[in-house]
């Protein structure tokens, strides 16, 4: 299914749509501290890191074993915090493509 994300304004407005994972996106949220970076979760149980204005994940995470419900960036965007149905958290580690910490 296709993605669509928000404005930073918080006013809606099209920046990108891709087909994001395997079923319905449940979450995405659009790292702060540059803005073009966003990541997914979805009912596939995959977390998926995007460049914004690009077609294809950077990186696609997968471990959890039921949907991901939330995800978020750290400040520094080089960590992603993913909760799902299951009531699990991860803390992904981007820059090796691992969890850190369940």
């Amino acid at each position: 299914p296709p993605v669509a994300a928000m404005a930073a304004s918080g006013q809606p407005r099209k920046l990108q749509e891709q087909v994001a994972h395997g079923g319905p996106v449940r979450c995405v949220h659009i790292g702060r501290k540059s803005g073009g970076v966003m990541v997914t979760g979805g009912d596939d149980k995959k977390v998926n890191l995007w460049s914004v204005g690009r077609p294809n994940a950077i990186l696609s995470l997968a471990g959890h074993t039921s949907s991901v419900e939330s995800v978020s960036f750290d400040c520094s965007e080089r960590t992603v915090v993913a909760g799902s149905a299951g009531g699990t958290l991860k803390m992904w580690d981007l820059e090796h493509g691992r969890v850190a910490r369940t």
